[in-house]
């Protein structure tokens, strides 16, 4: 079976021309500089990253540990990413579920008013989202992952994994769930990138011969 550096040399040459694909479709789709590399940024590190993700099973090996380092990095990226697409949405959440009550507890309390950035809130809230969830990635994966050459090599399995995923992500940056929603080349944009994941992933298993 091919070795970690075989897995990810062929993954940096699949982000490579992944990212040149989805960046020239997204451009020539929505005609933005900005979507187009943001996309393609954020298809070539998830394609990255799924070139080496199926070997997190490896409990204790250089790949996990590796693949659990990009996963971080992953994670953080696609974080600020949503963030930032959203930031408008996110800071008027922010300002009235947070700040404006705090303002009014403050005033109440002290009798007097205080002023509290709502952009700075929502920055905060980001990067401690940002920390929690890039400390429980080894944990977790560690305990979805009992054996190596368990589902993280299934086909099947990591396409229905991306797929919900990538579901799970348009209905959260919805109108269902965020007020007015992203809009749709931003849905789009932040969707192609997750389905990425899964060509990577395609990468490895090509590699190691378990794709029929």
């Amino acid at each position: 079976m091919p070795n970690y550096p075989t897995h990810a040399r062929w993954g940096r040459i699949g982000a490579v021309v992944v990212a040149l694909a989805v960046g020239s479709v997204l451009f020539g789709a929505f005609g933005s500089p900005v979507l187009a590399l943001a996309g393609m940024f954020g298809a070539g590190a998830a394609t990255f990253v799924g070139a080496i993700f199926p070997d997190i099973d490896h409990h204790k090996s250089i790949p996990r540990r590796k693949a659990v380092k990009a996963f971080q990095f992953l994670v953080a990226c696609g974080i600020i990413a949503l963030a930032i697409l959203s930031w408008d949405i996110l800071v008027e959440m922010v300002d009235t579920a947070v700040v404006s009550p705090s303002e009014t507890a403050v005033a109440e309390g002290l009798g007097s008013t205080v002023d509290i950035p709502p952009a700075f809130v929502a920055t905060l809230l980001v990067l401690l989202v940002v920390a929690g969830f890039t400390t429980i990635v080894d944990p977790f994966i560690g305990l979805v992952t009992h054996r190596h050459r368990g589902w993280t090599h299934s086909v099947p399995v990591t396409f229905a994994l991306t797929t919900a995923i990538a579901g799970a992500l348009w209905l959260a940056t919805s109108d269902f769930v965020l007020s007015g929603g992203l809009a749709f080349e931003r849905q789009v944009t932040a969707v192609s990138v997750i389905g990425t994941f899964f060509v990577g992933i395609l990468i490895h298993l090509s590699l190691d011969g378990e794709i029929v």
